[in-house]
């Protein structure tokens, strides 16, 4: 009796779960039209880049966004002379930085055509300036006897494309490679001076 009972049992554990296999495999599937209709049909939508800038994501102003220009030159004995940018695009723009500014004019016999400006040691900070707006960039420098350059190159922080701008303030006097140069640029700040 032992005997018949353990087919038995065992045929019926086995039909059991087949049975419960079969149900589990039909339950998924009942649900996946569910799942599947509730999901969107086309890509989500990116972000505009008005959405962008609303959640705090500005972008970085480069040499299609800014414009720059010889601002005001002040001093005497050493003279501060501003290079402006203003953001002619429809969207405000971040400068960080320092930027580059080197002075061009004849070739010096020491030092050769180009001054390469250091960076003051200044902390720089994130300045958003605004469409139609501006920032600047000091130069402090020590006028000389000289030399006297005929171009400024500007380039923007972060930017690799320079503008050529006149320089018609007057002769400089070369501290290439100095330790304590009194001629230097400043990190870009806001508005215009």
């Amino acid at each position: 009796m032992t005997a018949h009972r353990a087919p038995l049992l065992i045929g019926l554990l086995s039909a059991g779960l087949l049975v419960a296999g079969c149900g589990g495999a039909t339950e998924p599937a009942a649900q996946a039209p569910a799942a599947l209709s509730s999901a969107p049909t086309t890509a989500p939508p990116q972000p505009t880049e008005d959405a962008s800038r609303a959640a705090g994501q500005v972008a970085r102003c480069t040499s299609n966004t800014v414009q720059a220009s010889v601002g005001t030159t002040l001093g005497d004995s050493q003279k501060d002379t501003t290079i402006v940018w203003r953001n002619t695009s429809d969207a405000p723009c971040t400068m960080t930085g320092f930027g580059g500014v080197d002075l061009r004019g004849p070739d010096d016999p020491q030092f050769g055509p180009s001054y390469s400006l250091p960076r003051a040691g200044e902390e720089p900070t994130a300045v958003v300036v605004k469409p139609g707006g501006t920032a600047h960039t000091v130069i402090t420098w020590l006028p000389g006897d000289s030399w006297t350059p005929i171009d400024i190159v500007v380039t923007a922080p972060d930017e690799t494309t320079s503008t050529t701008l006149k320089w018609d303030q007057g002769p400089v006097s070369r501290q290439d490679g100095a330790t304590r140069p009194g001629t230097y640029i400043h990190p870009v700040a806001p508005g215009s001076v």
